[in-house]
């Protein structure tokens, strides 16, 4: 079995190591510092001498498997050469999985919320608990209590003990492994049982920041940035709001009573305009009517949006009606037929309908989509309705 220096020192970046088997894909070595993936800990990347490590798995008798790209060779047996990790990869994970023990811990010592299920990525991580409900209060708080912990640097450190000794601790959640438990402690906050590798110190992380939280499978999912993640989290908001500010002329803290304003005053704007939009087309349909001879299709390119008819042609009228708007929208009504007719001669018509009434788009100007339109209903125009 391949013996796992990251238990022994965690901040090792290298070493010299010997490959002992290799497979399609992957080989191993007689030491390693990459850590296989598990317990929510993506698997470390990184060089084996000329050959790149894309990830790193744990093998079914538990080894570690240490992973090349697809179609790479790999090295052969007894082959020696540098392990180099990818640092920053593993470093970010390190205090990430720091922090969502951090803030775990915190969830349950301070509120009694326990943790179902995490997960970590490279842009946030999730906690997700055992409570249907979670005021918002209440994870700031928590975001609040990891913080003071980042800042007085709470020691973290691993070690390993029997079975029976880790149940004794009674710790927050149940132990998943048989035999040897690795125990991860925060001094003076947690300790359970998880085999990934963290940071020495919580000071590491940097901060933590809350993000959002969602209901999934009738629990409460939380999500979470830290460290560099966390940094850019806060400026990027801090960005937004100064943003806001300037785009409003309000001061940061009467931004959302601006734009709630402003929302109210669009959603006015629209409704007065809809109603005009409809007044206007009831005028240009009238005038176009008026223009048409009878049992000829009423066929005309309007200033107003081709939807603002919907409501000014009958649906019991038995004319023949193409409308077209100068954005490449059209309002239909007349047979089915004609409609096929239309889309089987003018490229770029895209849309559908029932009952005789069908809603689109064109590809072409308004003018050349009537004019061809046009071609195609005097002669398949008809008043029978499909």
């Amino acid at each position: 079995m391949t013996e796992r220096l990251y238990y022994k020192d965690r901040y090792a970046t290298s070493i010299s190591a010997a490959v002992t088997a290799s497979g399609d894909g992957w080989f191993r070595l007689d030491r390693t510092i990459f850590y296989p993936e598990a317990g929510g800990q993506p698997g470390d990347r990184g060089t084996f001498g000329p050959y790149s490590i894309v990830d790193t798995q744990k093998a079914e008798d538990g080894d570690v498997l240490h992973l090349v790209g697809k179609g790479s060779a790999v090295p052969s047996v007894g082959e020696t050469h540098t392990l180099s990790l990818d640092w920053e990869h593993r470093y970010f994970f390190m205090k990430e999985h720091s922090a969502q023990h951090l803030v775990s811990a915190l969830l349950f010592s301070c509120f009694s919320i326990g943790t179902v299920a995490v997960h970590q990525g490279d842009m946030f991580f999730t906690v997700e608990t055992d409570k249907a409900e979670i005021d918002e209060e209440t994870l700031l708080s928590v975001e609040d209590k990891a913080n003071e912990a980042i800042r007085k640097g709470a020691a973290v450190w691993q070690d390993e003990t029997d079975h029976e000794s880790a149940e004794s601790l009674h710790m927050r959640r149940s132990i998943k492994v048989q035999g040897r438990v690795m125990l991860v402690h925060i001094d003076g906050i947690d300790v359970v049982a998880c085999g990934g590798v963290h940071v020495a110190s919580l000071s590491e992380i940097g901060e933590i920041a809350y993000v959002s939280s969602e209901k999934i499978r009738g629990h409460v999912r939380t999500y979470w940035k830290c460290a560099e993640r966390a940094v850019g989290y806060r400026r990027e908001n801090a960005a937004i709001v100064r943003f806001l500010s300037s785009l409003f002329s309000a001061e940061p803290g009467n931004i959302e009573k601006e734009a709630a304003r402003c929302i109210a005053e669009v959603k006015s704007l629209r409704h007065d305009l809809g109603a005009m939009s409809e007044k206007l087309a009831f005028s240009l349909f009238a005038a176009a009517v008026a223009e048409t001879k009878g049992g000829e299709p009423v066929i005309f390119i309007s200033d107003a949006a081709a939807a603002a008819f919907d409501s000014v042609v009958r649906p019991d009228d038995d004319r023949t009606v193409l409308i077209a708007d100068r954005e490449g929208r059209f309002l239909f009504q007349g047979p089915e037929k004609s409609f096929e007719a239309l889309k089987a001669a003018l490229p770029g018509l895209r849309g559908g309908g029932r009952n005789g009434r069908y809603r689109g788009s064109f590809q072409m100007d308004a003018e050349s989509f009537i004019s061809g339109a046009r071609n195609i209903l005097d002669g398949n125009g008809s008043t029978e309705r499909a």
